[in-house]
């Protein structure tokens, strides 16, 4: 294996994954010279059961805990005014975000306006200055998750925030949380993470670090996602699919590819279909144009998706069709095993008609928007 002579990679996320994961929060926050957190929810996206599974994680360590359970999809500035009050007259140290897209989201750009000591939350922007490392930072993701929770961006009322501070500090993934009600949420999670990670992992610019994380994300969903399609209570499965998403939005974060992250971004902003939805439905399409293009390295996909064997006895110079092919044939069998759960275009996704021009302008101000847009209409069905 040739070094790359020049590359640069940041990843401040401890991740602690397992049973009984999240006993161990505690001495973590701790070691974080943190012991008020508060901990930002919405109870109707990720339960009452869920909830209580972390607040008694914490058992008689003497922290005293918050609770704020009411984060929405409309979510705004003027939410996180209010909660940088409380937070700062209650001294709370650190934020746990319990569940995945716009709970994250809120955490931190909250996590921004405590730490920053911001007057007025009102006035934070993408353009805010973050040059030092926020308060501490834990994110426990539930089954619906996007992939950007351990990121350094955050998506908050159609705006990017993106600082390597932003990134939470840990990531806990505690099987008891992961296990989906049903195959589509998990296989949206999966989609997701899977899309994130061939992305990152075929970007141009090579970094080893990054391609250990793309790696790792890939293999876990070609050997997971199936199963926990197909059981969504399987709690290996759905710990494998929560890590994949972990580990996708570190690579993510240090990838220069981002089309598949546009299109599925654009949608859930718009529309709140789950990123992963989208993302399978254009995953064929832009990989396709990817490899026509011939800037990206496509033939790197096939090792982790068929292993060491299979990838010395393909020729170099097929590596990139098989590469294509092998994905095909597994977006295939989970469409197939999903059915009707999960929609391969945009009419199956219910989304409307008059929204579709609304959905076309604000790709189209993106540096990519008419590639962008010809993809959308490749998907509409």
């Amino acid at each position: 294996m040739n070094p790359v002579p020049v590359f640069a990679f940041t990843c401040p996320v401890k991740t602690n994954s397992g049973n009984k994961a999240l006993e161990h929060l505690p001495v973590e926050l701790a070691g974080l010279n943190a012991c008020r957190p508060l901990i930002i929810t919405s109870a109707k996206a990720v339960g009452r059961k869920a909830i209580r599974t972390l607040q008694n994680a914490f058992g008689d360590s003497g922290m005293t805990l918050g609770l704020f359970d009411g984060v929405t999809k409309t979510a705004d500035l003027g939410l996180i005014e209010h909660l940088k009050n409380i937070c700062l007259g209650k001294k709370y140290d650190a934020i746990i975000a319990l569940g995945g897209y716009d709970i994250v989201d809120a955490a931190k750009v909250l996590n921004l306006a405590v730490s920053l000591k911001m007057a007025d939350a009102h006035k934070l922007s993408p353009q805010t200055p973050v040059l030092r490392h926020l308060s501490p930072l834990v994110v426990v993701p539930t089954a619906a998750a996007s992939g950007l929770e351990t990121s350094k961006f955050a998506h908050f009322s159609r705006r990017i925030y993106s600082s390597e501070y932003l990134a939470p500090n840990l990531v806990v993934i505690d099987p008891r949380l992961t296990r989906a009600a049903d195959g589509k949420t998990i296989a949206a999670t999966g989609l997701a993470a899977l899309g994130r990670a061939v992305e990152s992992h075929i970007s141009a610019d090579a970094n080893p670090f990054r391609d250990a994380y793309s790696f790792a994300a890939i293999r876990f969903v070609k050997e997971n996602l199936p199963a926990a399609v197909n059981k969504p209570a399987d709690r290996k499965a759905s710990l494998a699919i929560l890590n994949a998403a972990s580990m996708s939005g570190c690579a993510a974060s240090e990838a220069n590819s981002a089309r598949l992250h546009k299109l599925g971004q654009v949608f859930y902003d718009m529309q709140h279909i789950p990123t992963g939805v989208i993302m399978g439905m254009c995953l064929p399409h832009v990989l396709g144009d990817y490899l026509q293009e011939g800037v990206n390295d496509l033939a790197a996909l096939l090792l982790p998706l068929v292993g060491d064997d299979e990838f010395s006895r393909t020729p170099a110079a097929k590596r990139a069709d098989a590469a294509l092919a092998v994905l095909g044939r597994f977006l295939a069998d989970l469409y197939g095993a999903l059915g009707k759960d999960l929609p391969r275009n945009l009419r199956e996704a219910g989304v409307p008609g008059y929204i579709m021009e609304d959905i076309l302008d604000v790709l189209g101000k993106d540096n990519e928007g008419p590639y962008l847009r010809t993809v959308v209409e490749r998907i509409a069905g």
